[in-house]
């Protein structure tokens, strides 16, 4: 079976500005006998795809069983777990200095007289914590992606999708290109419907297990805990380096209300939006969520499938409880459900329908999307899609008067 690999430079930050310095990397498998039936974007969630053999297995399977294009790809800030690497791309661990002070000072309060420890230095000191093997210590860490790489929550990766499915095209890769499927697990489910709400003419079906439907605030280190690492007696808590701050309104930095809305998959005038901008036929969306995430409630999946439904889209939740874990292809109730991509993907793609349509790419869409002080402008055209932002009227309107 015929594979292909490439790269090309990540959309710009539009944001925050900050430089793409690791480039979009992707990997496709492509059906031997004539053009395929379509495509679909193969997208895991955070640290899932660390085994690159299972990976390629995976998508060849699909590939040959379903005569698809099946695409991997490597966005921005794809790499944000410690075990994620390919040679010359790591992730790194920054951990706070003050929170191994307090560790250390801890120990002092109950008497410990820190034999062993001979400098400040935090390969010292972490070996001096884990030699006191009868105490338990938690570090705060940030998880530091390669490059300028750093939390964006989505948007750049479903931007850098859509670009690679932009490159297939123009390099000539034969497919249905109205039959573009996109599928995940957790935060890769995440990024497949955010993709469809970028390009609704594109996405002909979005099939995913335990996406959140929202921004969650603990992954841009806004409290809360994003991943744990354990080595020895040491807990290390972790965030993944964000560029974002939620203290001083008006700060270019701010994470506000706008940024929280172009994030968000259920926004009621968003979907107004994508749902008036798709032709004649709408997204599928093919969900399956544990009835005890405790990452994402089961009540804000059921709230995203009725908001969907009430757009006009085909949506189908699927709710797993204790009867449904067969120790196969549903192995826990824990989010993610220990569902692999390639069962996901024969789970549902079985229940989807098939209409030729034009894509945005035809249609030259172009996807405003207003907020409080912003509008998030998605521009589709022949030579790609390009993303930008700008001051709504109102914001326009006070700019204008405080210039007159």
């Amino acid at each position: 079976m015929p594979s292909i690999s490439g790269s090309l430079s990540g959309h710009e930050d539009f944001e925050l500005g900050i430089p793409r310095k690791v480039p979009i990397t992707f990997e496709a498998e492509i059906p031997p006998n004539g053009p395929a039936d379509g495509l679909v974007f193969l997208i895991p969630g955070f640290g899932e795809d660390t085994d690159e053999a299972y990976t390629r297995l995976t998508r060849r399977q699909i590939a040959a069983k379903y005569n698809l294009v099946v695409v991997s790809v490597r966005a921005h800030c794809h790499f944000c777990r410690p075990k994620q690497s390919i040679p010359g791309v790591s992730v790194s661990i920054e951990i706070d200095p003050w929170s191994i002070a307090k560790a250390i000072g801890a120990l002092v309060l109950q008497g410990d007289n820190l034999d062993g420890l001979r400098s400040a230095d935090e390969k010292d000191t972490l070996r001096f914590l884990k030699s006191r093997k009868d105490h338990k210590f938690s570090l705060s860490a940030a998880l530091v992606p390669p490059g300028e790489d750093y939390q964006n929550f989505g948007v750049l990766a479903a931007l850098d999708h859509l670009l690679v499915l932009n490159k297939l095209i123009d390099d000539g890769v034969e497919f249905d290109q109205s039959n573009v499927i996109t599928a995940g697990t957790s935060h890769g489910g995440y990024i497949a419907h955010l993709m469809q709400k970028f390009a609704p003419n594109t996405i002909s079906a979005v099939i995913e297990s335990s996406a959140y439907p929202e921004t969650v605030p603990a992954y841009l280190g806004f409290g809360g805990v994003e991943y744990r690492a354990i080595d020895a007696n040491i807990e290390f808590v972790c965030t993944t380096k964000t560029a974002w701050s939620n203290e001083n309104i008006g700060a270019p930095n701010y994470f506000g209300i706008d940024q929280a809305r172009i994030r968000n998959l259920c926004d009621p005038d968003h979907l107004e939006m994508v749902s008036g901008n798709a032709g004649s036929r709408k997204t599928q969306f093919r969900m399956i969520h544990s009835c005890h995430d405790r990452l994402v409630s089961i009540d804000l999946k059921h709230h995203q499938t009725n908001v969907l439904r009430s757009y006009g889209f085909d949506a189908d939740l699927q709710v797993v409880d204790e009867a449904d874990v067969d120790g196969k292809i549903i192995t826990t109730l824990e989010h993610g459900l220990g569902i692999g991509l390639h069962s996901l993907f024969d789970r549902f793609y079985p229940t989807l329908t098939r209409k030729p349509t034009p894509t945005d790419r035809d249609l030259k869409t172009r996807l405003c999307f207003s907020g409080n002080r912003t509008i998030y402008v998605i521009d589709h055209s022949q030579s790609g899609v390009i993303a930008s932002i700008s001051a709504n009227s109102r914001e326009r309107a006070k700019s204008d008067a405080l210039s007159a």
